[in-house]
Formats: C-alpha cells, structure tokens, sequence
C-alpha cells in the first residue's frame, strides 16, 4: 500500500514538473515570436519606406525574401553545431512542398492587399486559425472537441470585431474605399488555403521524421532559397535589389536586421509547431497583432470604440477557453501514464 502511495505520489510529482515546463516553454515561445516579429515589423516598415536621392522606394520584394531565406538557412545550419540533432542526415525532398506552402501564402497575402478593401484584410487576417484547424483534420487526421471548435471560433470573431472597431476611428486615408476585385479574394483565398496546409504539412513532418528544430528550419529554408532565387531572377527583382544597395548603402543596416529577426522568429516557430502544434503556432501569431495593439492602447492611452473592447472581451473567452481544454487533455495524458 505504501508502495502504491509512493508510486501514484511520484507520479504527480513528475506530472506537475512537466506541466510546469510545459507552461514555461509555452512562455518562451509567445515572448520570442511577439518580439522577433515585432522587431521585424519595424525593419521591414523602414526597407519599404526608404527613398533615395531621387526619392525612389526599394520595391524588389523577391529579392529581399531571398536574403530573408538565405539568413534563415544560415543560421539554422550554424545551430546544428551548437544543438546536435539525433539524425545527422535527413532527407531534403519532403521538405519542398511546405517551402512551397509557407513562401506561397505569404506571397499571396502581399499581393492580395493591393486588390482587397480594408474590411476583407482585416477579415483574412483574423480567420487564420480556422483553415489550419480543417486541414489538420482533412490533412494530418486530427480529432478536435468542440470546446476547441467554439474556442476558434470565438478568437477568430473577437480579433475581426477588434479589427471593425479599430478601423471605425482610423482616418479615411488610412482605409480608402477600394473596392475587392475577384483577383484580390482569390489570392486572398489562396493564402488562407496555403497557410491551412503549410501548418499541419509541418507538424505531419515532424512526427515521421522527427527532425530537430534547426534541421526542420533549415531543410524548409534551402527550398525557399531555390524558389525565391528563381522568382527573383525571373521577375528581375534580383538585379534591381542589387542595384538599389549598391547605390544605397545604408539600406543594408536595416535589411541585415531584418532577416536576423526573421531568423529568431522562425526558431521560435518551429520550436512552437514540434513542441505544440500548428494550431497553437497559428493561434499566437494570429493574436501577436492584437495583444501588440491592446499594449499600446494601455501604454499611451489610445483610445477604443466599444466594439473593439468587446472583441477583446470574445478573445480572452476564447483563449482562456483554448487553454482550459489544452490543460484537461495534457491532465487526463498524465492520468492514462499512472499504473
């Protein structure tokens, strides 16, 4: 009997140890990819709002995603020094399609804000979650409750009624009356499938190969590197993106800064999707916008409509939602490990 209660008190010892790491790591990753991409929000604003002499703007945007994905690689490589994998070797060739995935729906969102008003921006940014919960089920076989159904749901809606709020006291300017032609909610729709498939596709990669952090980073940014390389040529992004910093020094400041925090970012991301889930990946940076918002408000005491104070309210339901039910199942996992 005593033996039983040494056993079973063990247990929850050990239980209660994970679940504290789990929570820390859980931590790490939202604080580095807040301040990672927060950081690399600031320098991507200063590449495209630099002029020149003749007051030109850098537009060679392929060729600084090729720079961006050369750094990521880099840097990954170098990381396999310092944290050796389990597999020296892993294979490249199932890496290119969510290279393709990731580098596809980013492009596709670019371009779509060109062709969409403001209103469906706000809208596609906010339903990230929701394709990456379906193709994990259609794609990856995943079972989800529907606790965790309504708590997307709840994220999604809370962050678009943030969204509507916010941009009813933005200026006109800010969000002119462009109407959304077929072109735009077509890449816009194609970003959002792209995203829904790149998510799971990853975490798919991660449980039959069983990659390390920085061989996953890296073999996804090799393939990266070949298509950006190619699309910058091709588009002739390459040779203009050369000239330009060649021309303008000063540039290369901000551009090497830039792909640094992207590289620290995407540590941080896959970190997140093998030690989580790409669902969990989605739902901080879907939210990273938001919580960025909501901290200025309270900081410089910017002000909201009351439609933006509710979305803030329907999120904070929602994730508080999201991390009872992740809570329930990892307990009910140490529950099922007890003899």
């Amino acid at each position: 009997m005593t033996r039983i209660c040494t056993q079973t008190f063990s247990m929850k010892n050990l239980g209660n140890r994970s679940s504290q790491t789990s929570i820390v790591d859980l931590l790490v990753c939202v604080g580095g990819i807040y301040i990672c991409y927060l950081s690399y929000g600031i320098f991507q604003e200063k590449i495209f709002r630099y002029k020149d002499s003749n007051y030109e703007k850098f537009t060679s945007t392929l060729f600084l995603l090729f720079i961006q994905c050369v750094t990521n690689t880099i840097v990954a490589y170098l990381a396999t020094f310092l944290w050796k994998p389990q597999r020296s070797k892993m294979p490249l060739k199932p890496f290119a399609f969510t290279a393709f995935a990731y580098l596809g729906a980013m492009l596709c969102s670019n371009e779509a804000l060109k062709h969409v008003s403001y209103p469906t921006q706000a809208l596609g940014k906010s339903c990230k979650m929701i394709p990456v919960m379906l193709m994990g089920v259609l794609l990856g076989n995943k079972r989800y409750s529907m606790q965790e159904y309504l708590c997307v749901v709840l994220i999604t809606l809370g962050i678009t009624m943030f969204q509507f709020g916010k941009m009813a006291t933005a200026s006109p300017s800010k969000h002119s009356t462009q109407e959304n032609s077929m072109y735009g909610l077509f890449l816009l729709f194609a970003s959002l499938t792209l995203d829904g498939v790149s998510g799971p596709k990853q975490e798919q990669l991660c449980q039959q190969l069983k990659p390390s952090v920085h061989q996953q980073m890296m073999y996804t940014n090799l393939w990266a590197v070949v298509y950006t390389g190619i699309g910058a040529i091709f588009s002739g992004h390459a040779f203009t993106g050369i000239r330009f910093c060649m021309e303008n020094p000063t540039i290369l400041q901000s551009i090497f800064y830039f792909s640094i925090c992207s590289a620290m970012g995407q540590n941080f991301i896959y970190f997140t999707i093998q030690r989580f889930s790409a669902l969990t990946c989605t739902t901080i940076t879907t939210t990273r916008k938001f919580f960025t918002i909501l901290f200025s408000v309270f900081w410089f005491g910017n002000q909201l409509t009351w439609v933006s104070w509710a979305g803030v309210a329907v999120v904070f339901l929602g994730l508080g939602g999201e991390i009872t039910s992740k809570y329930q199942k990892y307990q009910l996992r140490q529950l099922q490990k007890m003899p």
